[in-house]
């Protein structure tokens, strides 16, 4: 009877162990649903065209310590739940990613605000979270295409604290295709 309950025990110890270990990593992707993901910009070189841009922001649960596990990670969202590149009416898709902090989620129900001494509470001065994002952006010779990049961010406290931003690291993904030659 007593050697039943002793390995009656172990098992329920070991399926325990076994059922957390396997829910101890998941990443989990929380997106902060704003109404206005759609905005303009002038930042195009050109000062007589506005350029749109379609952005959605995401936090992650968890985010992987590697940095390939991280990029994809975020690729995989983006391709599993992102927005089609061809039903975007824009020329610039954005993901941004940054890592589910007590800072960060409260903007799951809050929006932008001008804090005591006039500066601008939003996501993206979270700059300490920020992990990076996936962009789409159309192809100059061909507005049908898009191009994709991974950016990332350098986690360097030193390089925070002297220049007030980390260091970005861009990864081409999906690069346009060359123009067709016109001779051949």
């Amino acid at each position: 009877m007593v050697k039943l309950k002793t390995l009656r025990l172990i098992f329920y110890s070991l399926f325990i162990l076994i059922s957390c270990s396997g829910t101890q990593n998941k990443i989990e992707f929380v997106p902060v649903n704003r109404r206005e993901k759609k905005f303009i910009s002038s930042y195009s070189g050109d000062l007589h065209r506005d350029t749109y841009i379609y952005r959605e922001r995401i936090l992650i649960k968890k985010p992987p310590a590697d940095l390939e596990e991280l990029k994809k990670a975020m690729m995989d969202y983006r391709n599993k739940k992102g927005v089609p590149l061809d039903k975007l009416d824009t020329d610039e898709y954005s993901m941004n990613f940054y890592r589910y902090t007590d800072d960060t989620s409260y903007f799951l129900n809050h929006i932008s605000y001008d804090t005591w001494d006039g500066q601008t509470k939003y996501l993206g001065s979270q700059e300490q979270d920020f992990l990076g994002f996936v962009f789409s952006e159309r192809c100059p010779a061909d507005t049908t295409q898009w191009q994709t990049h991974v950016l990332w961010t350098i986690p360097d406290q030193e390089k925070l604290k002297k220049d007030e931003f980390y260091e970005l690291k861009q990864e081409n993904i999906i690069p346009c295709p060359k123009p067709k030659d016109p001779y051949q």
